[in-house]
């Protein structure tokens, strides 16, 4: 019977986890739309897709769990957003990936980002190079729906990937820049 309790106890554990990450990422969105909310003085504020407002709005514990984990001096660390074949469409999960490098900016005015995208060796290179320049743009695209500058998101030159899969070769990297 003790052991029952320690492993009811275990479960109920990670559901309370569960639960946290959640209610983290709920205030995280709703700090987010709190500050932005109103900005312009009466102007539209810059639509965004329809698929990027979505992906703004929906977080899910698996993307919480992915999102770029802070860097030791406080930068966040680069993020991988990974596409499907032939497509520049953001995924949906991107948005909570990019969360804590638009927070990073948002806070510090200087620091800057870089939009790297990917792709491999295979099949036509100038093809290759424009999906993965679209993929970039449509990252950066993103980033600026969520209120960062367009002037701080550079776009770096379609690179091609020396990872050993096929996934790996179609991601954008996003990095900050002091």
């Amino acid at each position: 019977m003790d052991n029952n309790d320690s492993e009811q106890k275990a479960a109920l554990g990670i559901v309370w986890a569960i639960v946290g990450v959640v209610v983290v990422a709920m205030l995280l969105l709703a700090g987010y739309f709190g500050v932005t909310a109103g900005k312009g003085g009466g102007k539209p504020a810059a639509t965004a897709s329809a698929q990027n407002e979505a992906a703004l709005a929906a977080a899910s514990v698996a993307s919480v769990t992915t999102a770029a984990e802070p860097a030791a001096a406080g930068v966040p660390a680069a993020v991988k957003i990974f596409f499907e074949t032939g497509k520049s469409e953001v995924p949906a999960s991107a948005a909570t990936d990019v969360a804590a490098i638009v927070m990073y900016l948002k806070a510090n005015p200087s620091a800057s980002a870089s939009v790297s995208g990917f792709h491999d060796a295979s099949g036509n290179a100038d093809v290759n190079a424009e999906v993965s320049k679209g993929r970039a743009k449509a990252v950066r695209a993103l980033l600026v729906a969520a209120g960062v500058e367009e002037a701080r998101v550079m776009l770096d030159k379609p690179q091609v990937s020396l990872a050993g899969d096929d996934a790996g070769a179609r991601r954008v990297e996003v990095t900050v820049h002091q």
